[in-house]
């Protein structure tokens, strides 16, 4: 009766979890790329825009290309050089120490920007936030079997 109410409780309190997850603004930084004039955005976890970010665009030889800074909306474009079918872009979030993000650009074939940890794609919040409370739980799961063990074993 007494692991029915805990079960209970716990199974209440992720539920609530789960529908008060909000639009939070994570520290991850990506790049988002168009070609024609080759445009990048920047965000952070959450469709966060990162404004007002250095952003250094080098060519395939590791020379500097051309630098700037983000817009408002964490956008900075610039012309592409004729002859040059890779760029490397890096975005520093000066105003936030740390955030710091690459991503290869390739002319000659169409790829998708990485983001600082090289993985290309990122879990929902939501998703990454139920995932955290299963393993919580997996972890209770496994220390109240423990401590059943232990119980029994006397």
């Amino acid at each position: 009766m007494k692991g029915k109410l805990v079960f209970g409780i716990l199974a209440v309190l992720l539920v609530l979890s789960c529908l008060s997850i909000s639009g939070v603004s994570a520290h991850r930084l990506h790049i988002v790329h168009k070609i024609s004039e080759i445009e990048i955005e920047a965000y952070f976890g959450g469709n966060v825009a990162c404004r007002d970010a250095d952003v250094k665009v080098y060519d395939k030889d590791g020379n500097l290309y051309v630098e700037g800074v983000t817009d408002d909306e964490g956008k900075f474009s610039f012309p592409p050089k004729i002859g040059v079918d890779s760029y490397t872009v890096v975005v520093d979030a000066v105003h936030m120490p740390g955030h710091k993000a690459e991503a290869v650009i390739n002319l000659s074939q169409e790829t998708a920007g990485t983001s600082a940890g090289g993985m290309g794609t990122e879990m929902p919040l939501y998703t990454r936030t139920i995932a955290g409370f299963g393993y919580l739980i997996g972890l209770a799961g496994a220390a109240m079997l423990y401590m059943s063990w232990k119980l029994k074993k006397k």
